[in-house]
């Protein structure tokens, strides 16, 4: 019995093999670069909390996650519905407003945390208040491909737009990032309902990563199994 591969098994086989061994590789290092983005963002959230200044002068992304705490007018008048945000399994909205801070320093938009679903026609209206609020830095980002445009004159927003929603309130000088009230910013069971943010993210890598090695060892074992069988 001998092993003698055949010449067009040979050029289907190898890329097949190369594709199944790259795509396990690219699935480790998207495991290692999760568990780094997990690990940094749970860091963070345990940092102290940051002041204005050291806010502003850094990167949104560099700071995301970090504890924050701003001193301003709470523009509760102004109650932003971002919409299809799920808490626990259940439908409902997160309620976004605009504070403007102390001694001109801009204005920040603060998602005030969860509301169930059945509130949408009852929302909290309350006018201007000083507040010191305890948050957490949150990044804008660009919405997906499959997300519908904000609709201001409805108050249907799908997606944190600083320039936009700011437009809404009549305000500007916005920071550049927004904040993500923290779960103390009203008693328990009161709406709307803060939190810490969630850090953890969907990681199935491993998994695909298996998947994908293990494919290209049955596609070795066939191979050789195959060949030594024309050997006999």
């Amino acid at each position: 019995m001998a092993f003698r591969p055949t010449f067009w098994a040979s050029v289907v086989a190898v890329p097949v093999l190369v594709i199944l061994l790259g795509l396990g590789t690219w699935q480790v290092q998207r495991l290692t670069w999760k568990n780094n983005l997990i690990e940094t963002r749970t860091e963070r959230i345990a940092d102290t909390p940051l002041g204005l200044a050291e806010a502003v002068a850094a990167m949104p992304a560099a700071i995301e996650y970090r504890p924050i705490t701003l001193a301003g007018t709470l523009h509760a008048d102004h109650a932003f519905r971002l919409l299809n945000r799920l808490r626990d399994g259940r439908q409902g909205f997160h309620l976004v407003s605009p504070m403007v801070l102390d001694g001109g320093q801009g204005a920040v938009l603060v998602d005030r945390g969860w509301m169930p679903r059945d509130a949408l026609g009852n929302i909290p209206v309350a006018p201007p208040r000083r507040v010191v609020l305890e948050g957490y830095v949150r990044a804008f980002t660009a919405p997906g491909a499959f997300l519908p445009d904000n609709e201001p004159g409805n108050n249907n927003w799908f997606h944190m737009n600083e320039a936009e929603m700011l437009a809404a309130a009549g305000l500007s000088d916005g920071l550049g990032f927004y904040v993500e009230a923290g779960p103390d910013a009203n008693p328990p069971g009161v709406y709307p309902a803060g939190a810490v943010p969630e850090v953890n993210l969907r990681n199935s890598h491993l998994e695909y990563a298996v998947t994908w090695y293990g494919l290209a060892a049955v596609l070795v074992v066939i191979f050789v199994v195959f060949h030594w069988r024309r050997g006999d």
